[in-house]
């Protein structure tokens, strides 16, 4: 299971980057939506906008450091991307230097706005410490130059499934507290960093929204839509075999103007100290 979702930059210039990325009907990172139709976990959509950025910083600091996101001011879900097709992707770099970096970005499907992240920043490690920097030069290559060709997955689709874990409180419709424990051999890790492997953020935003689906009684995760996330913000790792958990609260069950939505407060726990905080807004489908 590959972990890269950038298959070609289409443009480069001045604080500005776009892309693009199919997503085959044997994506992994897929589940059903209520109708039984495959859809990509959004969480991928977001990865893509993410890693495009990256390869703009990398370019611009000679394949020195790469970012590390570490927030965002917020994440909206705009429409559902059906498996089998290819978003465009565009970034747009708010501040860029040796120290930290801040962009915003769109997905689009058919030139309509899929998926759009605001103002998300982070800061640089130095690229060796996580992949061959000769590696990336040559990825980085490829991208620009036609793009790269990856082969179909092999692998079934990751189980989302799984990543609810046990669960260690449940409050129904209100309050979950979950825990699970990332496979050391997990095929994501593969990519995310050779050198250095860390667990993708979009598998932490699955462990919640799977809670969330335990909490709220719901027969399937498609039956889930999350619409935003807003000030998500992650302090710390969580390595291969690591433990974590998360907590899920509910806050409100409408939106500001009374329509129907489940309104929560989300946090990832390692060792005790929270790692990950964010605001979560789904709908019910």
């Amino acid at each position: 299971m590959r972990f890269l979702f950038v298959d070609a930059i289409t443009s480069l210039g001045d604080q500005q980057i776009a892309g693009r990325r199919h997503f085959s009907i044997m994506e992994p990172l897929r589940y059903q939506g209520p109708t039984g139709d495959l859809q990509v976990a959004p969480g991928a959509v977001c990865e893509a906008i993410g890693q495009l950025a990256s390869w703009y910083g990398l370019k611009h600091n000679d394949f020195a450091s790469r970012q590390v996101f570490l927030f965002a001011e917020r994440i909206e879900i705009l429409a559902p991307v059906p498996v089998g097709v290819t978003l465009e992707l565009k970034v747009q770099i708010h501040a860029f230097d040796a120290e930290s970096f801040r962009y915003s970005g769109v997905a689009e499907l058919d030139g309509v706005p899929v998926q759009r992240i605001t103002n998300c920043s982070g800061y640089f490690m130095p690229l060796a410490e996580l992949e061959d920097p000769a590696q990336t030069r040559r990825s980085f290559a490829a991208l620009t130059n036609g793009g790269l060709i990856y082969p179909e997955p092999s692998q079934p689709a990751f189980a989302f499934a799984d990543l609810a874990g046990a669960c260690l409180e449940l409050v129904p419709a209100k309050k979950i507290h979950i825990q699970h424990a990332f496979a050391a051999d997990a095929p994501f890790y593969a990519d995310h960093f050779p050198r250095f492997p860390v667990t993708p953020i979009v598998m932490l935003n699955e462990m919640i929204g799977q809670a969330t689906v335990q909490m709220l009684g719901l027969p399937a995760r498609g039956n889930l839509r999350i619409r935003r996330i807003d000030d998500v913000k992650i302090r710390s790792f969580v390595r291969p075999g690591e433990t974590c958990e998360a907590v899920v609260t509910v806050t409100a069950n409408t939106d500001q103007d009374g329509r129907p939505q489940v309104a929560t407060v989300a946090e990832i726990l390692k060792a005790g100290k929270r790692i990950l905080r964010g605001l979560y807004y789904y709908e019910i489908v």
